[in-house]
Order: C-alpha cells, then structure tokens, then sequence
C-alpha cells in the first residue's frame, strides 16, 4: 500500500538539501579589521554560534573566510576562500555556490547571533525559485537568503562588470521574497559598541 508523504515530509526533504553558508570573508573595517567569526560573544566565538544555530536545519555547512584558515579548518566545515578577496559578500557568496553538493545554499552572515532556528523552513516553501531573500518590517535582507547554486555563475559576470553591490544583483534576478516580521532575527553586530550592547541585553 502507498502511504501519502505529508506536507511536513516534504518541507523536511527539501530542508535537508540544502548547504548552510556563513559569510565569514569580509575584512571587518568597522570591528578594528578583526574577523568577525572569532570575536567571542558570551565566550562562544560568533562563527560558532552561528554553526550552532545552522546545523540541524542543513544538509553540510560551508564558509567562506579569507584569513584565519588554519583556525577555521578546525571547525566541522568546509572552507572556501575568494579567488580575489575582500570583492564583498558576492565573492564569498559566488565561491561558495560553485563548491556546494546541494542544489541550494542558505546564505548567512557570521555577525548575525540571532539567526532564525526555522530559516531553512521558512525559505524552503517557496523552491523553485532561484533566489529567495529575507524581508523584515523595514526592508530586505539579502544576507539571508536561499540561492540556487546557478547563479554563481550570473554574480562572477556582475563582479567582471566592475559592481560589487549585492543588492542591485539581487534586484536584477526578481527575487521571490519572504518577509518574517521579527526585526530582532537580522541583526547583525558590526562595531565593537554594537557587539557590546547586544551581550549586556543578553544578561538581562
């Protein structure tokens, strides 16, 4: 006898092929030019916090980092660095896509300690599409997102045009967009001050 697959089953199944990808890559100009992924928040380096709120909703998880290699070699990842560093996130991003196993990556930035636990779920409802970004209250956030591994493709012909801009290539893929309306889930610590008032909230 066939047995129906339930909706949830199928969330599930398209969940687990999926790559997590943490942007950990940039040059961090606004902490002092420290990597970001191993400033320590509650004594947890963020690039472990971020692993942490990832796993149990991807298939692998892959980062891309430019520096710090042999550290970031330890971590229960791949590692996979610009071929022209610091081009922004869409040179992480672009390297990454053309390494993954998955059709999809989920794209996360390593300074983002609240990432959603249900982002994998949320997102991969609306597969097919290509691109498929975050939306909060305000605007958009394309640091969180699930790409197509194709479109790596599509951002190193944008990066050759002499553009960096992530949101402008966003744009020009007419993104399927998911608005979650918790501000809270995208917030990302970029200065030391931020760093510092987001951990004095957490003992609160």
């Amino acid at each position: 006898m066939k047995r129906n697959v339930s909706q949830w089953e199928i969330g599930m199944s398209k969940s687990r092929a999926i790559t997590g990808i943490i942007l950990a890559g940039g040059e961090g100009r606004r902490m002092g030019g420290q990597d970001k992924g191993w400033l320590q928040l509650q004594g947890l380096p963020m690039i472990r916090r971020a692993i942490e709120r990832l796993q149990p909703q991807v298939e692998q998880i892959v980062i891309s980092a430019n520096r710090n290699l042999d550290a970031y070699a330890k971590l229960d990842a791949r590692i996979y660095s610009d071929d022209t560093p610091y081009q922004g996130p869409l040179g992480g991003i672009a390297a990454c896509l053309e390494h993954i196993d998955t059709d999809y990556g989920l794209i996360v930035p390593t300074d983002a300690p609240l990432i959603p636990i249900n982002l994998v779920e949320s997102l991969s409802a609306h597969i097919p599409a290509k691109l498929i970004l975050c939306r909060d209250e305000k605007r958009m956030q394309p640091l969180f997102g699930l790409y197509h591994r194709s479109l790596a493709a599509s951002i190193r012909a944008f990066l050759a045009g002499g553009d960096r801009k992530l949101m402008l290539w966003c744009e020009q893929q007419d993104p399927e967009v998911v608005t979650i309306g918790d501000n809270s889930a995208f917030t990302n610590l970029n200065t030391p001050s931020e760093l510092s008032e987001f951990e004095k909230k957490l003992h609160i």
